[in-house]
C-alpha cells in the first residue's frame, strides 16, 4: 500500500531540485541503505517517476507495511511502517512429526523474522497437504497475531485436524478378472469387517496414494499377460458431508499374450556368463520378470567390466504369442580410476577403504561394488552406504562412496522375567568405532536375581590394516544355578585372519578361575577349578546387514581344548548354521525374509568337566517360551546338571511393519534338544516377536508358547531385549 500526499503532485510533477532526503521509521535498515535502494541522492532533480520506482524499490525489499511521501521546502520524506517482528510463535494441535517436517522444511516462521503473509499462506496449504496424504480432508488452518510492544507479534498457528474419508467401494469398469484380485493390488481399498484389526487394510482413502495404485493395477496386468492393457487414472467421489468415498477405474484389457520365444543378442567375442532367465517360454508374459532379467543380465556384464552396459527389451507380437529379444550393447570394459569417499565424519578413510573389495587399476565388478556394501554394513557402525560410479574418460570411472555413520556408541538394555530368574536386567556400553579406527570396545554388565555377569572387550579387525585380528576380555560371573552357584574369573586372548572376504579364522587362548558352592550334587568334586584352554573358531558371513540381514548365510564351527595346563579336560564343539531367504512378491520386492538356523554341540570328557561347562537350553537364544537354561538333564535329586550334547533347530518367517522405522514383525518356531549320551531331552515352542532396529540396537518384544514341554518346565511368556540378533 503505497500513500502519497496530494499537495505534493503538483509540485513534483516535472523535475525538481531536492535539497535534502530523509527517513522515517526505519529499524531494520539504515538510512544509508534504504537510499542505495531507492537510488535517490540529494541536490538532484527528481521526478514523480523517480519517486514512484523508488516506492516500488523499497516494497520489493518485504520490510515495510505502509511507505507514505511528503515534499516541503525542498525535502523529501519517505514515511515507513514496517512489518511487524515475530517474537514468538505457537504451535496449537499440532503433532511433533509435523512440528519436526515444518523446521526441517524451513517452512515455519522464527523468532525475529517480519510478518509476511505470503508465507503464512504457504505455511497453511503445507499443513492441509500434510494432513491429506495422511488421510484427513477438510483440515482447517487459522493464525491469530497477538500485538506486543516495539512492533512485535506473537503469531498463534491453530490447527483442526479434518476426518478420515472411508472408501464404501472401488469399481473396476471393463475388467474381467476377479475383483478380489484386482483389489489386493492397490491401497486404497473398501472398508471390512477386517479394518479395524492392526495390521491391516484400514479402508481409509488416501488421495495422494491413487497414482501409485494405478501402477500398481498396470503391472498386474502387465504381469498377467496383458500387454496391451490400459487403466484410467482413478476417479474418487467423496462426499464430505458423511465421509464416504467411491472411487472408479476405466480398465482396457486387451489380448493375453504368451512367450514363445527368448534370446538373449550380444557379441559374441565378449565371454560373460549369463543368468538364468526370469521370464519363461510358454508362460504368460510378465513385465517384472522382464524387468528383473534386465537387471540380471546388465550386472553379468557390469562383472566383466562393462559398467555402462545398456540392455534393451524387444517385444514383436504375433497374435497371441510374443517373443522377446534382449538387445545387449556392452561398451568398454571400464577400470577404477580413483576411490573417492565422503560422509565420513568420524571413521577414518583407511577404515572404509579396507572394506572396499576395488582400488585404483582394478576393472569394474558389480559384484565386488555390492560386496563393498555389504562389507561396509556388517562393520555395525555405518547406518547406510552407497556407491556409485563417476565415469572421467570412456574406460574410466571414479567409484563415490557415500555413507551415513551412524551412532557407533550404544547402550544396550535387556528386561526379561521368568519364574526362576524373576527380573533381570542387561546393561553394556559398546563404542564399535573408537576414534574412528574400527575398533570396539564393550563394557557389559548382566544382573538379574540369579546371576551377575561384568565383562571388559576389546577388538580390533585389521589390526595395522593387515587381515589378521586381535581380541581380548577380561570378566567376573557369578551364576546362582538351580542346583549350585558358580563363580569365575579370567581372560581370553586371540588373534584371527581373513581368510577371504566372507571367512574369517580365529585361535583364542583362556584361562578361568571357577568356584562352585551351594550345590546338592556329588557331580560337583571340585570346588575351586582352573580352566586353561584354546580355541580354534571359522566363521563365514555373506549377509547383506549387521543387525537384520535379509539374504545370505552366517555359519560357525569352534573346538575348545580345555587340558593345557589347570584342572579342567575336556573338548567343546559347537557348529551353528543360519540362513536368510528373501521372500519375494510378482515384482520381485522383497516382502518378507525366511530365516532357518541350526546349532549342534558335543562335549568329550576328558578328565574333569564342571557343570557349568555343559549345555542348557531355555531363553531367547535357543527355545523361546523357556526359561534360560531350564532344560537339562537332572540327576537323581532333581537337579540340573547340564548334558554333553545339544541340538537346536527353528525357523522364522519376517514381515515388515514399517520399513521406514525398520520395523519387522517374526513369526517363529523353535526345537531344542539336549542331553548327556544322547538327545533324550525335547521341548519345542512357537511365537511371535516384534523387532524394531533403533539406533541402541535391535529392540525385540518376543511371545512364546510352549509345543511341548513336561509339567514343572519353567516358562518363560513374554520376554523384552535390545541387542539380541536372531
Amino acid at each position: 500500500m503505497r500513500k502519497i500526499f496530494i499537495p505534493f503532485l503538483p509540485i513534483i510533477l516535472f523535475a525538481q531540485t531536492v535539497q535534502e532526503i530523509d527517513y522515517k521509521g526505519l529499524i531494520h535498515i539504515s538510512p544509508v541503505t534504504a537510499q542505495t535502494i531507492t537510488n535517490l541522492a540529494p541536490n538532484s532533480d527528481i521526478t514523480m517517476e523517480d519517486v514512484d520506482r523508488a516506492l516500488k524499490n523499497l516494497y520489493k525489499t518485504g520490510y515495510f507495511k505502509t511507505i507514505k511521501v511528503d515534499y516541503a521546502n525542498g525535502k523529501l520524506t519517505f514515511i515507513c511502517q514496517e512489518k511487524p517482528t515475530i517474537a514468538k510463535v505457537k504451535l496449537i494441535n499440532v503433532s511433533q512429526d509435523l512440528k519436526k517436517l515444518l523446521k526441517q522444511e524451513m517452512i515455519l516462521p522464527k523468532k525475529g523474522e517480519l510478518l509476511s503473509s505470503k508465507k503464512l499462506e504457504k505455511l497453511k496449504e503445507f499443513i492441509k497437504q500434510y494432513y491429506t496424504a495422511k488421510g484427513y480432508y477438510n483440515t482447517a488452518v487459522a493464525t491469530e497475531i497477538i500485538p506486543l510492544d516495539n512492533n512485535r507479534i506473537a503469531l498463534e498457528i491453530i490447527v483442526n485436524k479434518g476426518r478420515e474419508v472411508y472408501i464404501r467401494d472401488v469399481n473396476f469398469y471393463g475388467a474381467t478378472l476377479p475383483k478380489d484380485e484386482l483389489l489386493d493390488e492397490i491401497e486404497n481399498r473398501p472398508r471390512t469387517f477386517w479394518s479395524a484389526w492392526p495390521f491391516t487394510n484400514a479402508g481409509k482413502l488416501k488421495a495422494f496414494d491413487l497414482p501409485k495404485d494405478r501402477q500398481a493395477l498396470q503391472d498386474f496386468y502387465l504381469n498377467k499377460g496383458y500387454l496391451d492393457a490400459k487403466v484410467s487414472m482413478p476417479l474418487a467421489k467423496a462426499n464430505l458431508d458423511s465421509y464416504i468415498a467411491d472411487i472408479d477405474y476405466k480398465i482396457k484389457e486387451g489380448k493375453r499374450y504368451i512367450v514363445k520365444g527368448i534370446k538373449i543378442d550380444y557379441p559374441k567375442s565378449v565371454k560373460v556368463k549369463l543368468p538364468e532367465l526370469k521370464l519363461e517360454k510358454n508362460k504368460y508374459f510378465n513385465v517384472s520378470a522382464l524387468r528383473e532379467d534386465i537387471k540380471n543380465i546388465s550386472h553379468a556384464f557390469m562383472d566383466e567390466g562393462y559398467a555402462f552396459v545398456k540392455v534393451y527389451p524387444d517385444i514383436k507380437k504375433d497374435g497371441q504369442k510374443v517373443y522377446v529379444t534382449y538387445n545387449v550393447i556392452p561398451g568398454e570394459i571400464v577400470y577404477i580410476n580413483d576411490v573417492i569417499i565422503s560422509g565420513n565424519h568420524k571413521t577414518l578413510d583407511r577404515v572404509i577403504r579396507r572394506n572396499i573389495y576395488l582400488a585404483p587399476g582394478d576393472k569394474y565388478s558389480y559384484t565386488d561394488m555390492q560386496d563393498s556394501i555389504n562389507a561396509l554394513k556388517r562393520t555395525g557402525y555405518l547406518e547406510d552406504v552407497k556407491i556409485k560410479t563417476q565415469r572421467v574418460t570412456k574406460d574410466k570411472v571414479n567409484l563415490l562412496v557415500k555413507i551415513k555413520e551412524g551412532l557407533s556408541g550404544s547402550l544396550r538394555a535387556g528386561i526379561s522375567y521368568g519364574s526362576y530368574t524373576k527380573l533381570g536386567f542387561n546393561l553394556a556400553l559398546t563404542e564399535k568405532n573408537v576414534f574412528g579406527s574400527g575398533q570396539t570396545v564393550t563394557v557389559n554388565a548382566d544382573v538379574s536375581s540369579v546371576n551377575r555377569s561384568y565383562r571388559l572387550s576389546l577388538f580390533n579387525p585389521r589390526i595395522f590394516d593387515t587381515e589378521y585380528s586381535f581380541n581380548i576380555s577380561v570378566f567376573n560371573n557369578t551364576f546362582e544355578g538351580i542346583s549350585y552357584t558358580s563363580k569365575q574369573k579370567g581372560f581370553t586372548v586371540g588373534l584371527g585372519k581373513s581368510l577371504n572376504r566372507y571367512t574369517h579364522a580365529t585361535i583364542t587362548y583362556g584361562y578361568i578361575k571357577t568356584n562352585l558352592s551351594d550345590y546338592n550334587t556329588t557331580v560337583y568334586i571340585k570346588p575351586n577349578s582352573i580352566k586353561s584352554f584354546i580355541s580354534l573358531g571359522v566363521n563365514f558371513n555373506n549377509t547383506d546387514d549387521y543387525f537384520f540381514p535379509t539374504k545370505g548365510i552366517k555359519t560357525s564351527v569352534s573346538t575348545e581344548y580345555a587340558g593345557i595346563g589347570g584342572d579342567e579336560k575336556f573338548i567343546k564343539t559347537i557348529g551353528k548354521f543360519k540362513y536368510f531367504y528373501p521372500i519375494t512378491d510378482r515384482t520381485y520386492q522383497t516382502v518378507a525374509v525366511l530365516k532357518y538356523r541350526v546349532i549342534g554341540g558335543i562335549i568329550q570328557e576328558k578328565g574333569y568337566l564342571p557343570i557349568n561347562e555343559k549345555f542348557y537350553l531355555g531363553g531367547s537364544r535357543t527355545v523361546r517360551g523357556f526359561s534360560w537354561y531350564s532344560i537339562s538333564p537332572e540327576d537323581s535329586e532333581g537337579n540340573k546338571i547340564g548334558g554333553k550334547k545339544e541340538f537346536i533347530t527353528g525357523v522364522e518367517i519376517s514381515t515388515p511393519l514399517s520399513r521406514k522405522n525398520k520395523m519387522w514383525l517374526t513369526g517363529f518356531v523353535d526345537y531344542g534338544a539336549v542331553g548327556e549320551n544322547s538327545l533324550n531331552i525335547t521341548r519345542s515352542s512357537y511365537g511371535f516377536q516384534i523387532d524394531w532396529i533403533t539406533p541402541m540396537g535391535p529392540l525385540s518384544f518376543i511371545w512364546g508358547w510352549p509345543i511341548k514341554r513336561e509339567k514343572d518346565d519353567d516358562l518363560q511368556r513374554f520376554e523384552f531385549t535390545i541387542g539380541t540378533t536372531f
